[in-house]
């Protein structure tokens, strides 16, 4: 049997090893922390740490009555949840959920192995234990789903209807903030070759509550899902190839790359680092006895000196405005469109003109017979025309005073209704008054506004 060998730390400006702790570790143990406890979950047995305190609690002993299971137990490959101060281990290839109750493990789901969700992404949300992407089967989720304590079942978490929806990912990196939740730097699949893994660099938002995707831009920096990645305030932190420490800041969307590798090359995976009120946990690789410390150190000693600052998320700004920029230019064109339709559109004639003698509103022709024209042209040509003048222009030889009032008065009448229909305006062209030398004669007047005609015409 190894030897897990813990060291107890206090923290001040340099780090003081306590007395060891030492456990049994067969080397399958699942070590997880949920606040205040690290969780060390053996074999045959769990027990805890508290955090800050590093106090060490009696280890309980699984009681098991199938000696198959207990063969087939692995706790590494499961994943530890706390609901309600309830302990749940879920399986990492999907499916089996766990309840430890004391000393017992109690199998409470109504799924099976199904191996369909291998390296999602798993958290709990509402006291909900769920699950994001995993490959199984050469395909790869793109979907929620999750447990529900009550029903005992897997249940889909579909996001409402919208255009926008991941790829299907695994190995993603996940950072959650209340109802948000932002999946970058993941495995997709060949769209051609299903054996064929890719990187992903696409950043997507989901919202918990509205149920809605979101695409934020592209990653400038690919940073695989390294089980030693971990989140802190509005902090996650990553490491590169050359194992470089990579700090996002998800507040204003920069990464930061810090020297300190001599640290981050000594982390152990068997614990995702954790960060307490400015103290960074994790297990370090002790080189020279081969040994495993806890080590507890502030954050700012663990990261070192930032050696590079720029921008995390590249974004596409057609993805992003294009609906904005379409809705522009639909405006653009059809502000255009009205501008020259009015500027080429033949503009509706608003006075009478002539041609060849005749009278014309646009280029349609006004038929008046010869009496009109000549009351009309003697109109425009005078001001104020005496009753007695407009009589001598219309009157019939012969016939009585009285029937050649009739017939101007008619004629005038007619003029009227003609004018108003032509030119579409309700007003009286031609009107009477008093005359200003005397008052006992009557005199016509035209209205003059709407007529621009020649000389020539007037003459003729």
């Amino acid at each position: 049997m190894k030897k897990f060998i813990f060291f107890l730390l206090l923290i001040s400006a340099t780090i003081i090893k306590a007395d060891n702790l030492r456990l049994s570790y067969l080397g399958e143990a699942n070590i997880s922390y949920t606040k205040p406890y690290i969780y060390l979950i053996e074999k045959n047995y769990y027990k805890t740490i508290k955090i800050p305190e590093l106090t060490e609690s009696e280890p309980i002993y699984f009681k098991f009555s199938d000696s198959t299971f207990y063969k087939k137990f692995t706790p590494s490959s499961f994943q530890l949840n706390i609901i309600n101060k309830k302990l749940y281990i879920t399986q990492n290839l999907g499916g089996i959920v766990y309840e430890i109750r004391g000393n017992e493990l109690i199998r409470i789901d109504h799924s099976f192995e199904h191996k369909m969700q291998i390296n999602s992404q798993q958290f709990i949300h509402d006291n909900r234990i769920f699950r994001f992407g995993g490959y199984g089967f050469w395909s790869a989720r793109n979907f929620f789903t999750y447990f529900d304590i009550n029903s005992k079942e897997w249940e889909s978490y579909s996001p409402v209807q919208g255009d926008k929806i991941p790829p299907g990912m695994f190995d993603v990196n996940q950072f959650k903030n209340g109802d948000d939740i932002t999946y970058f730097n993941g495995m997709v699949i060949n769209a051609f070759d299903y054996l064929k893994f890719e990187r992903n660099q696409d950043i997507w938002h989901f919202n918990l509550r509205s149920k809605t995707w979101e695409n934020n831009g592209k990653t400038a920096l690919f940073f695989g899902n390294s089980p030693q990645n971990f989140q802190y305030e509005n902090y996650y932190v990553a490491f590169n190839d050359e194992r470089r420490i990579v700090r996002v800041n998800f507040n204003d969307e920069t990464y930061e790359i810090f020297e300190n590798e001599a640290v981050s090359s000594k982390l152990s995976p068997q614990l995702k680092p954790f960060v307490e009120k400015g103290i960074i946990y994790y297990f370090a690789n002790n080189h020279a006895n081969g040994e495993i410390e806890l080590v507890g150190l502030p954050i700012e000693k663990f990261l070192g000196k930032s050696i590079l600052k720029a921008a995390f998320i590249e974004r596409n700004l057609w993805a992003t405005y294009s609906a904005y920029i379409i809705a522009i230019i639909a405006l653009l064109i059809f502000a255009l469109l009205i501008y020259f339709g009015l500027k080429l559109r033949p503009s509706k004639a608003t006075k009478i003109t002539d041609k060849d003698g005749l009278l014309y509103l646009g280029k349609a022709a006004i038929n008046f017979d010869e009496t009109e024209l000549k009351v009309i042209k003697y109109l425009l040509k005078n001001d104020d025309v005496p009753n007695s003048e407009l009589l001598e222009l219309v009157e019939q030889k012969g016939v009585h005073f009285s029937h050649n009032i009739r017939v101007k008065n008619d004629i005038l009448n007619q003029l009227n209704l003609k004018l108003k229909a032509i030119l579409q305006v309700d007003v009286n062209f031609i009107i009477f008054k008093k005359s200003d030398t005397d008052s006992r004669l009557k005199v016509y007047r035209l209205n003059k506004q709407y007529f621009k005609v020649s000389e020539e015409f007037l003459n003729t």
